[in-house]
């Protein structure tokens, strides 16, 4: 919606804008006293200087003008008594616009800022992102809630539906930082179904897709979930088997960005050159990422290994050149 505007010949370069996320019938509650537009979506209709109650998919909105400054705005949304929903800030300016979103309500100072300058992803935002998602949340069971990776972690024993898991946090995670994005999973196609794909079918002009990235998952087990031991032949064999969904369903999608993404939950930690050493070329030929992540079954154990690293590197000889 907001994209949409900024591209329009009319768009407005001031006047801030706020967004409150109300459900259906608080909506229809409040359009009773303002103004219902059903259009601003479309990206025709002026946003600032406005206060917008909108629900989740944004087609419409209750709004009241609003002629103060953008500290004023805050104001108002106490005043009305949704200072504790979420809601986005928008304040146009010819050089640069900015969207702030307050996930736990404008009372908060609790604030992520939304990229406007839509275009090309690039791998490093992708990465941060799944870097973020692991020390979070995955790398050790600690803090996890009812979430859970591990069925017996002192016997390195993982959930059965691990993968499924673990794509539902990458999801959730890729869904908060690329908002103006589709997140797309489990689609399937004539070659197979996909793990995750980030999608801008939004943005663009009507019709026009970006796949900007295809991410496939692998969980790497010394156990199954029973206890059954996996070999080293099987573990290669998903690897070898996720560098060719990668490849498969980058290219029928035509995605900029293909990444084979492992989250490796085996006893020992042999380290990203053994693991992917037989499918190296096999990668390169096929410009797939290869990237993995080792989940620690306990907090102790990452502990340890952060300390037996950070004696390694000063232990390490030093270049004297």
């Amino acid at each position: 919606m907001i994209r949409r505007r900024e591209r329009h010949a009319s768009a407005e370069t001031s006047g801030a804008a706020g967004f409150i996320l109300v459900n259906a019938e608080e909506q229809r509650v409040l359009s009773l006293e303002r103004t219902f537009d059903r259009l601003i979506h479309t990206g025709s209709r002026r946003l600032s200087n406005r206060l917008h109650f909108v629900t989740a998919l944004a087609h419409s909105s209750a709004l009241e003008e609003h002629d103060g400054d953008d500290n004023d705005l805050f104001g108002r949304i106490a005043a009305l008594g949704f200072d504790d929903r979420p809601a986005f800030i928008y304040v146009p300016s010819e050089d640069g616009s900015s969207l702030s979103y307050y996930p736990k309500g404008t009372r908060t100072d609790e604030v992520r800022y939304v990229e406007l300058n839509f275009g090309k992803i690039a791998e490093e935002e992708v990465l941060a992102t799944l870097e973020a998602i692991y020390r979070s949340e995955l790398c050790t069971p600690d803090n996890m809630g009812p979430i859970k990776l591990w069925e017996k972690p002192e016997k390195w024993h993982p959930v059965e539906q691990a993968e499924r898991t673990v794509q539902q946090m990458i999801r959730h995670a890729l869904v908060g930082r690329f908002m103006w994005c589709t997140i797309r999973q489990e689609q399937a196609g004539k070659v197979g179904r996909t793990d995750l794909e980030i999608v801008d079918d939004r943005t663009g002009p009507a019709g026009t897709i970006y796949h900007h990235a295809l991410l496939e998952l692998k969980v790497l087990r010394s156990f199954g979930s029973t206890g059954a031991p996996y070999s080293q032949d099987a573990v290669n064999d998903a690897i070898i088997e996720g560098v060719n969904q990668a490849n498969a369903y980058g290219v029928a999608n035509n995605s900029l960005i293909r990444m084979l993404c492992c989250f490796d939950m085996r006893k020992d930690d042999p380290g990203d050159d053994a693991t992917f050493v037989h499918v190296k070329d096999r990668a390169a030929t096929f410009s797939i990422r290869l990237k993995r992540w080792y989940l620690y079954r306990s907090s102790q154990d990452w502990r340890d290994a952060c300390a037996e690293r950070k004696l390694a590197a000063a232990s390490a000889p030093k270049n004297k050149g």
